[in-house]
C-alpha cells in the first residue's frame, strides 16, 4: 500500500493560537494540556505513519474569548498560516479553515475568504461555539453559504457550556464530554432537518460518531413519536446517519468500528490520527490496530484508510498523489 495513507482529523498548534489560548489563560481549558508543535515533527510523524497528506486544522478551544473583533483577526491569522503550510507543502498538507463564531456575521465573511481566496479544502467547526451550536437557527446564513459552496465541514467536539465543575467529567472534558458534545451538536442538526435543508455540505463527524452509533435505535424510534406531535422535524434519522461521514480518530477499533459500519456505509468511514494531541507511539499501535482489524478485507481497508478521503477532497493533485 505504501504511503498512502490520508488522515483528515490532525492538528496543529500555531504560534499565533497558542499566543491568544496563553493570553486568555486558556491552554488548559480542556483540561487537556495543548501540545507543542512544528511542522518537522508532524512531517517525522506522517513518514513513520505512511501517511501521504494530512488536513490539518485547529483543535478546541474555540478561538473566541468575548471579543468578536479579536476572534476575527486571530482566526484570519490561523487560516493565513495554515493555507501556507498548504501552499508550501502541497503533496503533504491540506487545511480546514477556523471561523470566529458565535460571531456569525464575521463566520460568514472568513469562510468566503477562506474558500474563494485562500483555497483551503474544508471547513471546521466546533460542536458548540461558546454556547451557540450546530444546527441553531442563527447559523443559517452560514449554512446557506457552506451549502451553495457545497463545503466539507469538518466537526470537532468543544467544552459544553455550561458545564458543572466537580464532578470528575468536568477535568478531563475529552473523556467523556467532547463526546457528548459532538452527539448533542449532530442530533441537532439531524431533528432541526438541517442535513436535508443543507444536503450539499458534507459533514465530517470524528471519533467515530461519539455516541450517535450507541443511540441511533433509540433515537431513530423517539423520532416517531416526537414527530408526529410537532416537537422535532419529520427526519429519517437512518438516512440521515447514512449521509454523513465519520473518522476513526480516538480508538475505533476492536468495536467502535464495527459498531459504526451498522448504519454508516463503508464509503463514509475515514482514518484520522488526532495527532498531535496523542502520543505518537499510540497513534502508530491504533492504526496497525485497525489495519491488522482490516486484514481480512483489503479493499475495505484501502478505502478507509484513503480511498474514501481521496474522493472526499477530490482534486487533480490528489489524483496525482495517490494514483502514482
Amino acid at each position: 500500500m505504501g504511503n498512502k495513507i490520508m488522515d483528515i482529523h490532525s492538528h496543529f498548534v500555531p504560534e499565533v493560537y497558542a499566543a491568544a489560548l496563553k493570553k486568555h489563560n486558556a491552554l488548559l481549558e480542556d483540561v487537556f494540556p495543548t501540545p507543542c508543535w512544528d511542522v518537522e515533527s508532524h512531517l517525522d510523524f506522517m513518514d513513520q505513519a505512511g501517511i501521504a497528506w494530512s488536513l490539518l486544522s485547529i483543535s478546541s478551544p474555540q478561538p473566541y474569548f468575548g471579543d468578536a473583533s479579536e476572534s476575527r483577526e486571530l482566526c484570519r491569522a490561523i487560516n493565513e498560516y495554515g493555507a501556507k503550510l498548504k501552499k508550501d507543502f502541497p503533496d503533504r498538507f491540506g487545511y480546514a479553515a477556523c471561523l470566529p463564531l458565535p460571531d456569525i456575521q464575521g463566520a460568514v465573511l472568513e469562510a468566503r475568504y477562506a474558500l474563494e481566496n485562500l483555497g483551503v479544502n474544508a471547513i471546521k467547526l466546533a460542536s458548540n461555539s461558546r454556547g451557540l451550536y450546530l444546527g441553531e437557527d442563527a447559523m443559517e446564513p452560514l449554512f446557506q453559504y457552506l451549502n451553495d459552496m457545497s463545503a466539507v465541514v469538518i466537526i470537532h467536539p468543544h467544552r459544553p457550556e455550561p458545564l458543572k465543575e466537580g464532578i470528575f467529567t468536568a477535568g478531563p472534558v475529552p473523556l467523556f464530554e467532547f463526546m457528548c458534545d459532538t452527539t448533542r451538536a449532530v442530533m441537532n442538526l439531524i431533528a432541526r432537518g438541517h442535513l436535508k435543508k443543507y444536503n450539499r455540505i458534507k459533514f465530517v463527524v470524528p471519533h467515530c460518531g461519539a455516541f450517535l452509533p450507541n443511540i441511533f435505535q433509540r433515537f431513530e424510534g423517539i423520532s416517531q413519536i416526537l414527530a408526529p406531535k410537532g416537537l422535532m422535524e419529520k427526519v429519517d434519522v437512518k438516512e440521515a446517519f447514512a449521509s454523513l461521514y465519520f473518522d476513526t480518530a480516538g480508538n475505533p477499533v476492536p468495536y467502535l468500528l464495527d459498531l459504526l459500519r451498522h448504519f454508516v456505509p463503508d464509503s463514509h468511514i475515514l482514518y484520522g490520527s488526532d495527532h498531535p494531541y496523542t502520543p505518537d507511539s499510540q497513534k502508530l499501535e491504533l492504526l496497525q490496530a485497525l489495519k491488522d482489524q482490516l486484514k481480512e478485507a483489503p479493499t475495505l481497508s484501502e478505502d478507509i484508510l484513503y480511498k474514501n478521503a481521496q474522493e472526499l477532497f477530490s482534486s487533480d493533485l490528489l489524483h496525482k498523489i495517490f494514483d502514482l
